[in-house]
């Protein structure tokens, strides 16, 4: 069994990296060109695992060589894929993430897979019900099921609200680590922006026992055990931010399995998402526990487990 169990979508990302994005009929040379998996959750879970948690994956994807890929990714990262389903004749979810150094910017372009999403049925209760923590992404048929299925046996159920939607808010009764990214700050309360003290009271008031919205390189603020706290981000070298915020969550999953308390949960976090951004990808620069202690300690990067992962990404690619 695993000790966190993650439900949401897989893709495969092809990862794009160049200093300035070209215009009109323009060309450029690529930084990095690599393959490798992708997902909100799902490279949550690859984070988690990477820093020791015992990990694994809900999720459904096609049989052809896309799926293949990322059950093999999954497996490169330390992540159980035993009861990923395989959906005949299906084809996989594929998306190209460009990333621009000279903004600090990134925009994805993707074809969603042809295969049918996860049901409430099809959900694994058992494998979850032996997991300490479930990580979602949204309140989907099958992920709504799953967190009230949680609530009810005491598992925690923690969730990356990284867009506005109205599933993400129905789900939040059910939720106990609340976890908004700006936009989804931005759609709940476009009315009122600027009381972010305020409107995290009111997001914990709706059910969640603790509540944080991630601003980016400005690091976090949140409520927990009634007070506002503001954590902030680490200074780093940025080259790539895709999967800043998916990482963020799979470090702060894998905090809370250390018994590490709220605002050191998060302080966690924002380091391991600050040292993947200093690597193209969401997971090419995740960090194992020795490079974030060492980072935690004195500011200190040991690169070479990093740029060894880096290395296995390019020849992957280039063996395609």
């Amino acid at each position: 069994m695993v000790d966190v169990v993650g439900l949401g979508g897989s893709v495969m990302d092809q990862l794009v990296n160049v200093n300035k994005v070209p215009r009109g009929n323009g060309g450029t040379r690529a930084n990095e060109i690599i393959q490798q998996g992708g997902g909100n959750t799902s490279s949550a879970i690859a984070a988690a695992a990477r820093l020791g948690a015992k990990a694994g994956m809900l999720t459904k994807i096609g049989d052809d060589s896309i799926g293949d890929f990322i059950i093999k990714d999954y497996i490169y990262n330390g992540v159980d894929t035993s009861r990923i389903i395989r959906e005949p004749g299906a084809i996989s979810t594929f998306v190209v993430a460009v990333s621009e150094v000279e903004s600090g910017t990134r925009f994805f372009i993707g074809r969603h897979g042809s295969g049918s999403r996860m049901t409430p049925e099809e959900v694994d209760y058992d494998y979850i019900a032996g997991a300490k923590i479930l990580h979602i992404d949204h309140g989907s048929p099958a992920s709504m099921a799953a967190a009230k299925f949680a609530k009810e046996k005491g598992i925690t159920v923690s969730i990356d609200a990284g867009i506005f939607s109205q599933d993400r808010v129905d789900v939040i009764p059910y939720v106990d680590v609340y976890i908004a990214s700006e936009f989804f700050y931005n759609g709940f309360f476009k009315d009122n922006l600027d009381d972010l003290e305020g409107n995290c009271r009111k997001l914990r008031d709706m059910g969640p026992e603790v509540v944080w919205v991630t601003k980016g390189d400005q690091g976090c603020v949140g409520i927990v055990d009634g007070k506002f706290i503001k954590v902030p981000a680490f200074n780093v070298e940025v080259v790539d931010t895709v999967g800043a915020g998916d990482v963020f969550h799979g470090a702060y999953v894998a905090a809370m399995l250390e018994g590490l308390p709220h605002p050191e949960c998060a302080r966690y976090a924002c380091a391991v998402s600050a040292i993947k951004c200093m690597y193209v990808g969401g997971r090419t620069g995740i960090p194992n526990r020795e490079i974030l202690r060492r980072f935690l300690e004195d500011g200190t990067i040991l690169r070479e487990e990093l740029d060894a992962r880096l290395e296995y990404y390019r020849k992957d690619f280039l063996a395609k």
